[in-house]
């Protein structure tokens, strides 16, 4: 009776609050939800760049167990926000490789922080189990980055229809950020839309990199 009652706790925790992991995964679902609203003008880039720096160092700051490793988040935080600045003001290609390279490494470093908080032993609160599916959208930012990054410096390397608005020959910034961040959606989910698709051969690398890592983090998380 005593075991049954324990399941039935442990089951619920999902629908808890678990204090900074609980707080991260809103944020995170808000920023998927909303950041269609901080593609207009200089301005809205700035909040919308504003919003995701914040999300993510506070996420790193609330599992980090050292000064490193949050000086680490707070030094990438600072380079992300200032290529997305410099973009902003130049729309130099240069910048906005750059800025997508600095966004993937700083989503890749936050989720590899809040992974290994996840993975230590323990009981499994609410807290870690809102950490782990951060870490699942983390990812897929992450590799958005990385797609935008590629898109930038190899032009059209992804099919991308009109109807997204994309132009390989103009610089895109936060556009082609959440165009690529549909994709990699998608990718890793293993929904396969079929609307965008690699089609350049590191392009088509990345994303059979980001399946494997989707199937690989599901199985790892069930055990």
């Amino acid at each position: 009776m005593t075991a049954d009652t324990s399941k039935s706790q442990s089951s619920s925790e999902v629908f808890r609050y678990g204090g900074s992991g609980t707080l991260l995964l809103i944020g995170l679902l808000l920023f998927v939800a909303l950041h269609p609203l901080m593609l207009g003008g200089f301005a809205s880039r700035i909040v919308g760049g504003l919003i995701i720096v914040g999300i993510l160092v506070a996420g790193t700051l609330a599992a980090s167990s050292s000064r490193l490793q949050r000086a680490t988040s707070i030094a990438l935080a600072a380079l992300t926000f200032g290529a997305q600045i410099a973009w902003l003001i130049t729309r130099n290609t240069t910048y906005e490789a750059g800025l997508m390279l600095m966004f993937a490494i700083f989503c890749f470093y936050t989720a590899m922080i809040i992974l290994r908080h996840v993975l230590a032993f323990g009981p499994l609160y609410a807290d870690r189990v809102h950490a782990a599916l951060s870490v699942y959208i983390l990812m897929a930012m992450a590799w958005s980055g990385a797609y935008g990054m590629v898109e930038i410096l190899i032009p059209e390397s992804f099919s991308i229809p009109a109807v997204f608005g994309h132009n390989p020959q103009e610089p895109q910034g936060m556009t082609l950020l959440a165009v690529m961040f549909h994709l990699s959606i998608a990718t890793l989910t293993s929904t396969g839309y079929g609307d965008i698709t690699p089609v350049a051969p590191f392009a088509r690398s990345l994303a059979a990199l980001e399946q494997l890592i989707g199937v690989f983090y599901i199985a790892v998380l069930i055990s």
